[in-house]
């Protein structure tokens, strides 16, 4: 953007830009938050905001590192496309793409029960806390202040 904006601009853009990733992670903890203080019994809602904090999270990684943000419902199948750089990016693609099959499950199939999710409730909060610290990280390694 050099060749159309003065440093200044520049600045003042990345700031914006800094202020939606932050934005998007604090939206991934606040769910994440929830989550983790439902009864057992509501694994539907848990295993549901589990993956909108990871979401979430993803989401602010992505703006961050390309610019790239969507909030178009095709954007769910982008869930495990995670920057080549992210630590772990092809494991943590797979497992997101498992938590979005869940998430489906939980949210839209009235004949389910918990034991037909590839994640059981606790190991997708384990998986999206492991992501949270990961995605914290990343965005620390490239400047961001979380």
């Amino acid at each position: 953007m050099s060749h159309v904006l003065d440093q200044g601009a520049i600045e003042k853009l990345q700031q914006e830009i800094d202020r939606n990733v932050v934005a998007l992670w604090t939206l991934g903890e606040d769910h994440l938050e929830f989550a983790s203080g439902l009864h057992a019994r509501f694994w539907r809602q848990r295993v549901s905001r589990l993956y909108y904090s990871a979401l979430n999270m993803k989401r602010g990684v992505t703006l961050n590192h390309s610019g790239d943000f969507s909030t178009d419902v095709s954007d769910h199948k982008n869930i495990g496309n995670l920057p080549p750089d992210f630590p772990s990016a092809s494991t943590f693609g797979t497992k997101l793409m498992n938590l979005r099959d869940d998430r489906n499950l939980a949210d839209y199939s009235h004949l389910a029960s918990e034991s037909d999710l590839v994640l059981t409730p606790t190991d997708a909060q384990a998986l999206v806390v492991d992501f949270q610290t990961a995605t914290r990280n990343y965005l620390k390694s490239r400047g961001v202040t979380l």
